[in-house]
C-alpha cells in the first residue's frame, strides 16, 4: 500500500513539474501540386509559409511541407514537415502524421525531431495541435509540455534580441 501510495505522488510531483508551452502558428499556403487520380481521389503536396508567436513572448517565421494522399474520399495517409525560426535565429523541426479520425477532427500531433544547438533539449518533445483554415489561411494553435529545463531555453531565447 505504501509504494502504490508513492507512486501516486510520485506521479502527481511530475506533472506539476511540467509547464504548458503553447505555440499560435498563422500560415498560408504558398505553393500546392496535386495528381488529381479521380474526383475524390488524389495526392498533394503543400507548402506552407507564415509567422508564429509563443507564451514566452517569442516570435519568428514558420514553414511547412505537408503531403497527403485522398483515396476515395478518405485519408489514406498524411505527413508533413515544420520548420520554426525564432526571432534570434534558434531553430527547430517538428514533424508528425494524421490519421483520418485526426484529420476530419482537425487535430493531430508534433514531435520535434531536430533543433540547432541552443534548442537541443526540445528534441523529443510532444506536441498536441488544432488545425483550421479559412481559404489558404491556416490557424494552429499548438500546446506541447516541456520541463523546466527546456522552459528555461524558451524563456531565455527573448533576451536574446
Amino acid at each position: 500500500m505504501k509504494k502504490l501510495i508513492f507512486f501516486f505522488i510520485f506521479l502527481y510531483s511530475s506533472s506539476l513539474l511540467s509547464y504548458d508551452y503553447k505555440i499560435d502558428i498563422h500560415g498560408k499556403i504558398v505553393s500546392s501540386e496535386k495528381h488529381k487520380y479521380s474526383d475524390d481521389s488524389y495526392y498533394s503536396i503543400l507548402k506552407l509559409d507564415g509567422t508564429f508567436t509563443d507564451n514566452f513572448s517569442n516570435y519568428g517565421n514558420f514553414n511547412a511541407l505537408v503531403s497527403l494522399e485522398i483515396d476515395n474520399g478518405e485519408l489514406k495517409q498524411h505527413f508533413f514537415s515544420a520548420e520554426l525560426t525564432y526571432q534570434d535565429g534558434s531553430i527547430f523541426y517538428g514533424q508528425g502524421s494524421r490519421t483520418s479520425r485526426e484529420f476530419e477532427q482537425g487535430t493531430g500531433k508534433l514531435l520535434i525531431t531536430t533543433a540547432n544547438k541552443k534548442l537541443q533539449k526540445l528534441i523529443g518533445v510532444k506536441c498536441v495541435y488544432a488545425i483550421n483554415f479559412f481559404g489558404s489561411t491556416s490557424f494552429t494553435l499548438t500546446k506541447c509540455n516541456i520541463s523546466d529545463s527546456q522552459k528555461n531555453v524558451l524563456s531565455n531565447i527573448s533576451d536574446n534580441k
